[in-house]
């Protein structure tokens, strides 16, 4: 009967994973581009010609502004935060003289959501707003469906109407976008982020040997160890400011060698233009180093330019630190990039671009040249609003004509009449910029001046208003795929709505008689207001607050319902040790940054925090120890390997439980040894060159061979605990019974809660390593009987009595808090639901050539390491309740838990679906449903089926 409950289960799971593809098909589609690639047919009309002032119809001529220059370097620092550069304490001394003497020119890039390389790098070479769901490719390095082969870009147009040849040095991102487009290439993965050294050299060695030679127009450096550093140590690390020094020697180096070459290449041929150098960021990043989400530090990059004609500001003698202060909120979109270099270098304007012209950086083009490089700009944007509504017709010049007769006749578009649409008032305001063009070309003497300002003004406010038009319409909605996959999900939550309720023994979720809910009113108040919460930008932002205030209400009404005061006691402990742990991480995005023990530990005491890692992995072993002590009987405990007073079974027992702690001793040191050597831990513990060479002995010399000693001591361990499980039950308790099944369930969950525990602290940032052990002492103070035999020296009977005996039942509210410690757990360490939390800094523990599923799996146990430890605790707490071994109750939870994340995904996509106008619906809506996505496909389904098989396996073991 629960084997075929366990098998209904899987199957409405499965529907409901179709249900979610159908959602994520309608909400995030691939963007809707304009098929095909400008060309020189689509630059500016000549406003001025003589067929334009003498009325004539024939289409306007094409106006012919020359290029600036003609070679390009683009260095990229990934992750380059404004501050770094512009800030007092920036490294990057070349880079502010050069700026403060006038002879660069520098901008905040304002980034937009999702700040990760991806969707960056298209930003800024398509200058559109990439789609969200670049963020998730952005980790699949063999992903070549959002490549921009047949998508209109800045490369293209440099090499097919610029006939440039284009070079790419660095992150190999740039190969997925744009394959075959490079002449030469020496790509790196970007996402080894323990490697913060040789994947700059990589890209350093190339600098010289590259711009020396003569053959090249365009070439891209893109370098990611600045990014790097900030995963692993965040913006303060001690190795940020040398690398900030290193990257501007790249900049001085590079910025000489060009421009030595200019000034020959200029004085042997007359015809040959500088070349200008662009130094940028893809993102930012926050205080903790990671990024993703939309905050300021996240989405403050720059923009330098440097070359021959680059007018920056007045040279001033200011050297102090607030010289270049006005920089860092000197804003401008990143993807303004790419209208100014394709006008700066002659070639069509990508058609789907949403930038605008840089006007600062058409200095040294006449009044009249910038009017017509600003219409080409404005030219090619109307044509984006033509395609997005095809309703708009073209202007033409008739239309033209009448409205530039006079300044009277130009039009009122902030005055339209009722029922016009935003792209009629778009049009509208396209052709008043046409006609104030038209009206100064033929003014004649000062009043020129005058209506070039003016047009450059039209000509801004129409981008600017057809900017933000498109930027929230340029991605188009399947509401049918959304409606049906919002349908599918509803169906398979009625289903497992259902499945609750056939629960046996009147366990359903309601009681059909009584006509009233047999959950309580804690768990009841828990779902609503959670499944509430989901429809607030704000609450979802800081969802940790929610799970902070419903686990300590649950342990407050514990401790008020408490029959016992010993019971009362521990609760109040862990109210405590809960508040510690609620204290470890700030997270979210109102408090993100602020005091707590994170920041206390990694500043000023790394030596405390490091000796409580230490003091964690001791912990861990201990605790393995005295369960073993306490789970195998006396007898068998004591007896000589070698002896023959027991039974071959009896010392195979012996054996095997010595092994399994000596596998998760060995895993443990191996895990310590890893986190020691990678951040120099030791140093800080005062251990001695020549004592740490001893105990790096103990393991590989390489750190990956380090880590994957420790994933195959885990898995021997976890094999070696099956082991002992069914010896147990065949020496302890030889003839069957439900007290050999329970004691077998109980040893087995017990020894997978302590055996796992050496990977979570291998994927675990230093610092988190001792909320582990925290979770051990909550986990324990809720059985008695457990916390007597951890702590208290408390034994079991020889006859291997079951611990639940004296442990009592689990009760629904204690089950209810497990549930809220796993869900508070995935904050306490120090995540949220923006993808700037997202750890990639222990995703290559152990990988030395890139997999994305291996990277991809060690990625999503990092992060959600506490929710993993917690499910594994909920599976003991079911062995070590009374009726946790029937499958009735296996199933039972199982299904209940599935029930409340298939509510939140319904509620979830229902309100993503509603509010997919709402301001922040890329910025807050969006990274909840990605996280939404790992919660159910990583964790639920993967806590299920380990559940379910675990359980079976644990029974047939034991019986």
């Amino acid at each position: 009967m629960q084997r075929r409950r366990l098998c209904a289960l899987f199957a409405i799971l499965l529907v409901e994973l179709v249900g979610l593809g159908y959602f994520i098909k309608g909400f995030f589609p691939y963007k809707k581009s304009i098929a095909g690639f400008a060309s020189r047919q689509d630059q500016a009309w000549d406003i001025g010609s003589q067929d334009a002032v003498g009325g004539g119809v024939a289409s306007l001529g094409s106006a012919n502004v020359p290029a600036k220059y003609d070679r390009l370097v683009i260095m990229l620092v990934d992750a380059l935060r404004n501050d770094f550069v512009f800030g007092n304490s920036s490294g990057m001394a070349y880079t502010q003289a050069m700026l403060r003497s006038g002879k660069a020119i520098g901008f905040t890039a304002k980034a937009l959501a999702p700040t990760v390389t991806m969707p960056r790098i298209k930003a800024l070479m398509t200058g559109t707003v990439p789609n969200f769901l670049d963020a998730v490719l952005n980790i699949a390095e063999s992903d070549t469906s959002s490549s921009l082969r047949f998508q209109d870009n800045l490369l293209w147009q440099l090499r097919n109407h610029g006939n440039k040849t284009i070079n790419m040095f660095g992150d190999d991102t740039w190969l997925r976008l744009f394959p075959d487009l490079f002449t030469r290439t020496d790509g790196t993965s970007s996402f080894f982020v323990a490697d913060t050294v040789e994947v700059d050299l990589n890209v350093t060695r190339h600098v010289r040997p590259e711009l020396e030679r003569d053959d090249w127009d365009v070439t891209i450096f893109h370098y990611l160890g600045l990014d790097h550093i900030g995963h692993l140590a965040g913006p303060a690390s001690p190795l940020m400011r040398p690398k900030q020094q290193e990257m501007d020697d790249v900049v001085r180096d590079a910025f000489e060698i060009v421009s030595a070459q200019d000034a020959e290449r200029m004085r042997t041929n007359k015809s040959a233009k500088p070349t200008l150098f662009v130094l940028l960021g893809d993102h930012a990043m926050n205080e903790i180093g990671n990024h993703g989400g939309n905050t300021r530090l996240e989405t403050s990059t720059v923009f330098v330019f440097l070359g021959q004609g680059i007018q920056g500001g007045q040279p001033t003698a200011n050297q102090g630190k607030n010289a270049l202060s006005a920089l860092l909120t000197t804003e401008v979109p990143q993807i303004n990039l790419v209208p100014t270099l394709a006008l700066l270098f002659g070639v069509p304007i990508p058609k789907n671009n949403l930038g605008m012209p840089l006007l600062e950086l058409l200095g040294s083009y006449s009044a009249l040249e910038r009017l017509c490089l600003l219409q080409m700009s404005a030219r090619q944007m109307f044509g984006v609003v033509q395609a997005n509504d095809p309703a708009v017709s073209d202007v033409t010049l008739a239309e033209i004509e009448s409205s530039s007769s006079s300044t009277s006749k130009l039009a009122d578009c902030n005055a339209m009449e009722d029922g016009a649409t935003t792209s009629d008032a778009l049009r509208c305001k396209y052709l008043r910029a046409l006609a104030a063009h038209r009206l100064c070309a033929v003014s004649v003497g000062t009043e020129k001046g005058v209506a070039a300002s003016k047009v450059e003004r039209e000509y801004y406010e129409f981008m600017e208003h057809a900017n933000e038009h498109l930027s929230r319409t340029f991605s188009g909605y399947d509401l049918g795929a959304m409606i049906t996959g919002i349908s599918v999900i509803g169906a398979a939550t009625l289903m497992l709505a259902a499945l609750c309720q056939a629960a046996e023994h009147g366990r359903g979720l309601v009681d059909t008689k009584a006509r009233r809910l047999r959950v309580g009113v804690p768990t009841t108040a828990l779902l609503v207001t959670y499944l509430l919460s989901l429809a607030a930008s704000s609450m979802i932002e800081e969802e940790h607050q929610f799970w902070y205030f419903w686990t300590q209400t649950m342990l407050a009404l514990r401790l008020l319902t408490s029959p016992t005061r010993g019971g009362a006691a521990r609760t109040a402990v862990q109210m405590g040790v809960f508040r510690t742990i609620r204290a470890w991480n700030q997270t979210g995005q109102k408090w993100t940054g602020e005091p707590d023990i994170r920041l206390y530990l990694t500043s000023t005491n790394s030596e405390l925090m490091w000796a409580l890692v230490v003091g964690t992995v001791v912990a861990v072993n201990v605790a393995l120890h005295q369960l073993h002590v306490c789970l195998y009987p006396g007898p068998v405990r004591r007896a000589a390997v070698f002896s023959g007073a027991e039974t071959g079974e009896q010392r195979a027992l012996v054996i095997a439980q010595r092994m399994f702690r000596a596998l998760v001793a060995y895993a443990s040191f191996g895990a310590l040894v890893y986190q020691l050597d990678r951040s120099h831990g030791w140093q800080a513990l005062g251990v001695g060159d020549s004592a740490w060479v001893v105990v790096r002995s103990g393991v590989p010399p390489d750190l990956a061979y380090v880590a994957r000693v420790v994933y195959a001591c885990t898995g021997l361990a976890l094999g070696v605990g099956a082991i002992c499980v069914r010896l147990r039950a065949r020496t302890v308790f030889p003839t069957p019974s439900e007290e050999t099944r329970a004691s077998g369930v109980q040893a087995a969950a017990l020894d997978f809660l302590v055996g796992v525990v050496p990977v979570l602290l291998l994927l675990s940032r230093p610092h988190n390593i001792p909320l582990f052990a925290l979770f051990m002492v909550l986990f324990a103070l809720f059985w008695p009987q457990l916390y007597s035999l951890l702590w208290a020296g408390g034994r079991v009977s020889a006859t291997g009595g079951s611990v639940e005996s004296a442990g009592g039942a689990l009760r629904p509210s204690k089950l209810a808090v497990v549930f809220c410690l796993l869900n508070a757990s995935f904050f306490a360490l120090g995540n949220s639901n923006s993808l700037a939390s997202l750890d990639l800094s222990n995703a290559y523990a152990g990988v030395s050539r890139y997999s994305e599923t291996m990277v991809g799996v060690l990625m999503f146990v990092s992060n959600w390491a506490g929710p993993i430890w917690w499910a594994v605790a909920g599976l003991a707490s079911l062995a070590l309740s009374r009726d946790g071994i029937s499958a009735r109750r296996v199933v039972d939870v199982l299904a209940a838990v599935n029930l409340w994340q298939a509510c939140t995904l319904l509620v979830l996509s229902a309100v993503v679906a509603l509010l997919r106008t709402h301001l922040f619906i890329w910025s807050v809506f969006s990274p909840r449903y990605l996280y939404q996505v790992g919660w159910l496909a990583g964790f639920y389904l993967l806590f299920v089926t380990c559940g379910g098989l675990l359980w079976l396996a644990g029974v047939a073991l034991a019986s």
